[in-house]
């Protein structure tokens, strides 16, 4: 007998044979998969009548979906999942559906891209060998962020020329290609990488605030709303009329910049043992994805679209 199912807290997506789709409920996030006439729960073995619905005539996916036990008498939504079992972005991580609250999560293929992550890891660790040089000279103290220099402006310029590369990375292998990028291209990793949402804080430094390079990055203004890019820009062209802006603070800001990059590229725990990655930085905070747009494992059955594909800026 079908429960009348309560009313949804947003209407229901258009759901259609083949696709695949999401619920929240109190009792958790799971994928399904619907076939027009049924929705199956992925990753169950043998479902049965706890892990399947089956429609009546005439009935919608939300009523069969409201006789399976776990839903019996109480609030679900249902997504439409932006990807199937398998499949993942390039050089983006995402959490995955079985801890979708773990966020940044992690790329699939992280293997294959080893040269490239131990590449920026290199960079990194050079970065910050730098800049403990300066903190044995200028403490990393609020009072002291704006205190400026040459070696500072050798950091900051080294930290946004490497985030450009990652930038130019990623956008790269998701077949975003221009003669010439510059921020406007750069930002429309934004949403894809959620990169406005992390934010770090120095492991040996605790005293201080939070850092959170790309929290005010707008694409109406991709160079002026990082403050930190605007500054390296100002020093690389203009020292004598802009040394002042090659700070602690622009310097620090950049460098964590390249952190959350590798980390939101990557995730936290690396490849082939090089996951030093949390030696530099604490993460704070992280983007929290919706069940819709996590990656799903690729379960026995369902893993026909398996593998990379191209995010679509």
């Amino acid at each position: 007998m079908l429960k009348t199912p309560l009313v949804p807290e947003k209407p229901d997506p258009h759901i259609v044979g083949g696709d695949y789709f999401s619920t929240t409920s109190p009792v958790g996030n799971h994928v399904w998969r619907f076939d027009g006439t049924s929705a199956v729960r992925v990753g169950v073995p043998n479902p049965d009548y706890r892990s399947k619905a089956e429609l009546r005539a005439g009935s919608t996916l939300r009523e069969a979906l409201s006789d399976v036990p776990m839903f019996v008498g109480t609030n679900f939504t249902i997504d439409l999942m932006k990807l199937p079992p398998g499949a993942f972005y390039n050089r983006i991580a995402r959490p995955s559906d079985q801890h979708s609250h773990q966020s940044p999560g992690s790329l699939p293929n992280v293997e294959l891209k080893a040269d490239i992550y131990i590449g920026a890891m290199n960079q990194m660790r050079f970065l910050t060998e730098m800049l403990d040089q300066v903190f044995q000279t200028v403490h990393p103290a609020l009072d002291n962020m704006l205190c400026f220099g040459n070696v500072l402006r050798n950091i900051l310029i080294l930290s946004c020329t490497e985030c450009e590369a990652q930038w130019r990375g990623v956008l790269s292998e998701n077949s975003y290609i221009t003669s010439r990028s510059n921020t406007e291209d750069y930002v429309k990793l934004l949403p894809a990488m959620r990169l406005n949402e992390y934010s770090v804080r120095l492991r040996r430094y605790p005293g201080l605030n939070p850092i959170s390079p790309f929290k005010d990055w707008d694409a109406a203004m991709p160079t002026k709303s990082i403050s930190w890019y605007d500054a390296y820009n100002a020093v690389k062209h203009d020292r004598e009329g802009s040394f002042h802006r090659a700070s602690v603070d622009a310097a620090l800001q950049s460098v964590a910049a390249v952190w959350i990059l590798i980390a939101a590229q990557f995730g936290l725990n690396g490849t082939r043992g090089v996951n030093d990655l949390t030696r530099y930085f604490d993460l704070v905070s992280a983007p929290l994805w919706p069940i819709s747009e996590v990656y799903t494992y690729g379960y026995d059955g369902f893993t026909e679209q398996a593998g990379p594909r191209d995010y679509q800026f």
